[in-house]
């Protein structure tokens, strides 16, 4: 009994050396980045325009709503009423022929991310927030 411990306690100070070692060597771990934007898929600034009926100046949302989606303006309706006056986005609403999804577009006219329905409404107003900037 008394050898496994022993042998437990030199595996613990050996592992101990051999982290702080490699530490030493590697250096600090870069921390991972988290993405700027969270819908289902994003554009980079300036990759994507907004058709041309989008206003420019603040931010915008493009809402292709499926008929029989019940829901989904509630939805959109939810994470707006949220949003500061100051910050809330222009609404352009369209009717789809599919599955319905919003474009969230910045202050340029530019098509940044978009979001299926159901989304998560947390991660729609966030991302908002961020193009109101």
């Amino acid at each position: 009994m008394r050898t496994a411990v022993t042998a437990v306690a030199a595996a613990a100070a050996l592992g101990a050396a051999g982290a702080t070692v490699a530490g030493a060597v590697i250096g600090p771990a870069a921390p991972s980045a988290l993405p700027e934007l969270h819908g289902q898929v994003s554009w980079a600034p300036g990759a994507r325009s907004a058709p041309a009926s989008v206003p420019r100046g603040r931010a915008a949302v493009v809402a292709f709503v499926a008929r029989g989606c019940t829901g989904c303006l509630a939805e959109l309706r939810f994470v707006l009423d949220r949003l500061p006056a100051p910050i809330r986005p222009t609404v352009l609403r369209t009717e789809a022929h599919g599955r319905s999804l919003l474009l969230l577009v910045d202050r340029t006219g530019h098509i940044r991310t978009g979001y299926t329905f159901p989304f998560a409404p947390a991660f729609v107003e966030g991302d908002l927030r961020t193009l109101a900037r």
